[in-house]
């Protein structure tokens, strides 16, 4: 299995080439399920029924296959809209049948909102009270949709990060002020972060950037935590925003996770991105951050090794 970060046994400060840590050869990534969907376009191509049918196959990623799977669905339009829907929770299946049926109604046609929109659909598995697992992410195109057969698709379910490319968690807060034009964002602290230097020793800070349909007009940084793999911060960020694009079409906040090492300079450890055109656990919080402004909403977010930014 391949390790992430550096091994147990020590090795030369010169010999450590960070791009080399992730292999150059990547598996395929094994789906963690089906998803079957019935989607029917009104006449006026405005409105659009969704039928979540079943789910087949489930496997939580990292948990041992005798765990019992709770399944449910989260669907979700984007970019741009506040549109959210959630079945039920079935008990103690790998092979639910929901048989859940919502409206999406006043759709754009035409333009490039109408190309660029899609269904996004998170399987989750609840435990408990407060925990849950993301199973995998599915996604179709709205434009995609007239090409099925009688409406129905079976999706393949996928999970949302690949294990060699997690580089542990970051914890980040939002919190979206429409009236005022600002967004504030706190970063918390990370955890399990990966060694990347000499026995271990790794001086992690976070950099964030604001980019605007591609272009960064914003960034800030926070302090560089000595010698730890589990950095607290608390470090408060605010960026203005226009508050003529109240759903901030375009927007995407990319936080960058480095380590500084007073010998051989900066090194990226990952990222994290939060905007529209994020993914599972990711999507779901920008979407709290943008139904609820005014209230603080935090999460944590694995730390993906690499990441391209999407306007």
């Amino acid at each position: 299995r391949s390790t992430i970060g550096l091994g147990d046994t020590p090795v030369a400060l010169t010999e450590i080439n960070l791009e080399e840590l992730i292999p150059r050869y990547a598996p395929p990534i094994k789906p963690t399920g089906k998803l079957k969907l019935q989607l029917l376009w009104a006449a006026d191509k405005t409105s659009l029924t969704v039928i979540i049918i079943e789910a087949q196959g489930l496997i939580i990623p990292g948990v041992p296959n005798d765990i019992e799977v709770n399944p449910y669905v989260k669907a979700f339009l984007v970019p741009g809209r506040a549109f959210k829907y959630r079945t039920k929770t079935l008990r103690n299946t790998r092979d639910p049948l929901f048989l859940e049926k919502f409206i999406i109604k006043d759709l754009p046609t035409g333009g490039d909102e109408s190309e660029d929109g899609a269904l996004e659909f998170q399987v989750y598995s609840s435990h408990h009270v407060s925990r849950r697992h993301l199973v995998g992410v599915a996604s179709i195109r709205l434009v995609d949709i007239d090409k099925l057969t009688s409406g129905q698709v079976e999706l393949l379910v996928t999970p949302q990060t690949v294990y060699r490319m997690h580089q542990g968690d970051l914890r980040i807060s939002g919190c979206y002020q429409p009236v005022a034009g600002k967004i504030v964002f706190n970063i918390l602290e990370a955890r399990n972060l990966p060694r990347v230097s000499l026995l271990g020793a790794i001086n992690p800070y976070v950099k964030v950037e604001m980019y605007v349909n591609g272009i960064r007009e914003g960034k800030n940084k926070c302090k560089v935590r000595q010698n730890t793999q589990d950095p607290v911060w608390h470090h408060q960020v605010v960026f203005e925003v226009n508050r003529e694009n109240p759903k901030l079409l375009g927007y995407v906040f990319v936080f960058h996770v480095l380590h500084k090492d007073m010998m051989t300079g900066v090194h990226k450890i990952g990222q994290v991105d939060l905007g529209w055109y994020s993914h599972g656990e990711q999507l779901e919080h920008w979407y709290e951050i943008m139904e609820h402004p005014h209230r603080s909403t935090d999460n944590w977010h694995p730390i993906i090794k690499t990441g391209k930014i999407v306007s």
